[in-house]
């Protein structure tokens, strides 16, 4: 594709820092590079420059040309790297915008014309983008992964095996049961199992990144000295929140982002709720109300040596109102085993009991708050193609798990191998009929 008008862009943040690097693609590169340093540049060598106005100089810069189709837009490129701050890349982008066909580049637009011009795909290009937001260590591999071509050779390998599996059944529907031996069909069953454990582990990682490309949002509420602040601080391995025996001591939400296995999370510690007469502890648990509207899981705890409250039940009877996705948790279960009680005093679907104090069952609580918000995060995700091959993996999943192998079904095999070719087809463009034909051919002699 050949876009009439060249693009320009800083292409390092804003502020001030040792360099700041500005970059430009399109036709009219060549002539930036006449204008301003009045000399040929030779690709994809570094050049030390000045970048001058007639005769005034600028600035001292590294100056660097990528010549069409070997760059990463896959037009002619220049990259300039001058002294940082926030005046002197004004002045050379000023500069270069004087030169006609010259404009500021939008949003993601470098990478919308690499696309255009095949020089990466649709899956590469969202990579790069979970890359640059990533918010943690975990997040940027996945997305590092991705953009190596992983992803894509993963479901290159599925597709062959579905391939070969639809050649060898397409042959079989020529034979009469009769003719049929046995290996051939426990060859095919193989390779279904084959590719149905592929597609499940391939589900799997995309739902979990999902949970490492999106920062999710998790609310703690309960009544005071549930001991909310003190699952914060263990969760952030911080400080975060003041605990106390008093009851009321975190008056106002408080959050933190930290890491949980590798998925960025927002938690929220919030005022304690009860009735109560004091004008502040009255507005905080409002806001604590309020906050659990707009998070992705609310996890509520309560203290199981009290059992759970009137007021507790009323809460969680609001909460699910707003938000479906509540974790109850029971917390101080160390005081239960001292006096001598067990866990029958939960209810209201308590999923988890555990002790802050003593750091019992914290490592299954971790688990469970994964789980919830694999759910919550599952319904919606920035990542549209993404969301997209998840969506066509499990229609494959669910059309090969319901596959029933046996000669008298063997047309029926075949179709629902169409039905999951055309699934993985989706993902990787490549929808092509002939390519079964040329496979059942292939098995051919030369002259036949």
């Amino acid at each position: 594709m050949k876009n009439e008008e060249t693009i320009i862009s800083l292409a390092s943040p804003m502020g001030t820092g040792a360099i700041s690097i500005i970059r430009c693609s399109g036709n009219k590169v060549g002539k930036i590079i006449d204008t301003f340093f009045k000399k040929s540049l030779s690709p994809n060598r570094a050049n030390y420059l000045n970048f001058k106005k007639k005769e005034k100089v600028i600035d001292d810069v590294i100056a660097i040309y990528y010549q069409a189709p070997k760059s990463y837009t896959g037009e002619d490129m220049l990259e300039i790297m001058c002294h940082g701050g926030s005046v002197v890349y004004q002045i050379i982008i000023g500069e270069i915008l004087t030169i006609e066909g010259c404009r500021l580049a939008k949003p993601g637009e470098f990478s919308e014309r690499s696309f255009l011009n095949n020089k990466m795909s649709l899956l590469e290009a969202e990579s790069i983008c979970a890359l640059i937001n990533a918010k943690t260590e975990a997040a940027a591999f996945a997305a590092r992964d991705a953009l190596s071509g992983k992803f894509s050779e993963e479901i290159i390998k599925i597709d062959n095996i579905i391939l070969m599996t639809r050649v060898q059944v397409e042959a079989l529907l020529d034979f009469s049961e009769e003719d049929i031996e046995t290996e051939g069909l426990l060859e095919i069953e193989k390779h279904i199992e084959e590719s149905k454990n592929k597609i499940i582990k391939l589900i799997k990682k995309l739902e979990n990144n999902r949970l490492l490309f999106e920062t999710s949002k998790v609310a703690v509420l309960g009544m005071p000295n549930a001991g909310k602040s003190s699952l914060i601080n263990f969760l952030t391995d911080e400080d975060v929140s003041i605990v106390n025996e008093q009851a009321g001591t975190t008056r106002d939400v408080i959050s933190k982002i930290f890491n949980l296995d590798g998925m960025p999370i927002t938690i929220f510690d919030t005022a304690g709720i009860r009735e109560t007469n004091d004008l502040v502890e009255k507005e905080g648990s409002e806001k604590a109300i309020e906050q659990a509207k707009k998070v992705n899981l609310t996890i509520y705890m309560y203290d199981i040596k009290k059992r759970m409250q009137k007021e507790d039940l009323e809460i969680l009877k609001s909460l699910k109102k707003n938000n479906k996705n509540i974790l109850v948790v029971a917390n101080k279960i160390d005081l239960l085993e001292q006096i001598n009680h067990n866990h029958e005093t939960a209810s209201f679907d308590t999923k988890a009991f555990v002790s802050i104090k003593t750091k019992t069952n914290l490592d299954d609580l971790k688990n469970k708050i994964i789980e919830h918000l694999k759910l919550a995060i599952g319904e919606g995700t920035p990542n549209l193609y993404h969301a997209e091959y998840l969506k066509h993996l499990n229609v494959a999943f669910q059309e090969i798990n319901n596959i029933n192998l046996n000669l008298s079904e063997l047309e029926l095999v075949a179709e629902k191998l169409k039905k999951i070719q055309d699934e993985i087809s989706h993902i990787l463009d490549n929808k092509d009929e002939e390519r079964v034909l040329t496979g059942i051919f292939s098995n051919f002699c030369i002259g036949k």
